[in-house]
């Protein structure tokens, strides 16, 4: 197939959305299909297995991590459709404007497109939001997809459609479970460093930790960069963790994988993860999970088996000091983690892409000939 893939999220940028859609990428063209994307990110880079001629940049005005709207534009989006003549359009993000512009694109040049959702619709203004999308431009997409059970869910009460379930992936074979390190106890947080992250619960958690057994091993390492940095570089100084907290930024995947290795636990204190990208990771790496029960975590963490789940952040502290304390429960759940997660596996992943793909062309086609609904 030749898929075209609009999506505001791509390399060189850092994320869980630009990995997966770059991952994505590189697996369908491994797989023997033509990907060509379309993205707003500036100076974009190919993904693996790609040339600079099959990433075009598309000139529009960004706000924060999306693109401005600008209906007007809606026919040169087309026309470029018409250019690469894709089989289908692959289109990432409830409230992309430019996946959406895809979306209707795609309508207007009568090709079948899919949009893949990868946030949860919540709270309230945001469904409320999602449904307006949905009802006003969305509901032209062939198929809509979720990567979780619970953005599924959210997507067909915002849409009155069927969404499919197809999940993140990654390449199983990369992330190799090891031993725990010895001279230290280390926990891992890995995320954007923004407020609704909550970042600072789990330097907040590893404080209290410390005092109820101030192990002089345990350390905490955060991963990723952000807006809330400067305002957790203070709070680590105010609770007296310096020394005990280290910062190391942004990272790369090759670095994630080698900072897992061996870490004791990950921490992640989000509420509204539609799936839980470092999650995945970290199971795979064999590392327990310390996690808030909601949204697309539960689907991933079972309580007592890969880690321990927390109904909120007073039971989040309680269940990282346990994590801490408890060697044995560490290493049980540290057994279980890699287990079981063969449905996340990218080659099984593509395979449920490639049927999705298939289902949006033969929707479509059938559309086109005479008498059909």
């Amino acid at each position: 197939m030749r898929i075209a893939i609009a999506t505001d999220w791509w390399l060189p940028r850092i994320g869980g959305v630009e990995s997966q859609v770059s991952d994505l990428a590189s697996v369908l063209i491994a797989r023997g299909h033509d990907v060509r994307v379309l993205t707003t990110t500036r100076n974009p880079v190919p993904a693996a297995g790609m040339s600079a001629e099959h990433v075009t940049y598309v000139d529009v005005p960004i706000l924060g991590d999306v693109s401005i709207p600008d209906f007007r534009r809606i026919p040169e989006f087309a026309e470029r459709l018409r250019a690469l003549s894709p089989d289908v359009v692959h289109a990432h993000g409830m409230f992309s404007t430019f996946a959406i512009g895809a979306v209707l694109a795609s309508a207007r040049v009568h090709l079948p497109s899919m949009l893949t959702v990868h946030s949860l619709l919540r709270p309230a203004p945001v469904f409320m939001a999602a449904s307006a999308v949905f009802r006003l431009f969305a509901n032209r997409a062939t198929l809509v997809t979720g990567v979780s059970a619970a953005t599924v869910a959210d997507v067909e009460r915002a849409s009155g459609r069927e969404a499919l379930w197809i999940p993140n992936g990654v390449r199983l074979s990369d992330w190799q479970p090891a031993p725990e390190d010895r001279e230290a106890v280390r926990v891992l947080t890995v995320t954007r460093l923004a407020p609704k992250k909550r970042t600072i619960d789990v330097v907040r958690a590893v404080a209290a930790a410390l005092c109820r057994t101030p192990d002089g091993r345990v350390r905490l390492e955060i991963i990723g960069d952000g807006p809330e940095r400067s305002r957790l570089e203070q709070e680590v100084m105010r609770l007296g963790l310096a020394g005990r907290v280290i910062f190391h930024g942004a990272c790369s995947r090759a670095r994630v994988r080698e900072l897992l290795s061996g870490a004791a636990l990950l921490a992640h204190p989000g509420t509204r993860e539609a799936f839980g990208l470092a999650i995945l990771e970290a199971r795979a790496s064999g590392v327990p999970v310390v996690a808030i029960a909601s949204g697309g975590v539960p689907e991933l963490v079972t309580h007592e088996t890969h880690g321990l789940l927390a109904r909120n952040h007073e039971e989040f502290g309680a269940a990282l000091a346990r994590m801490i304390q408890d060697v044995s429960l560490r290493q049980r759940c540290r057994l279980q983690a890699p287990i079981g997660l063969d449905a996340y596996d990218w080659p099984e992943v593509a395979a449920r892409f490639e049927a999705a793909y298939a289902r949006a062309m033969s929707r479509t086609s059938a559309r086109r000939k005479p008498g059909a609904a």
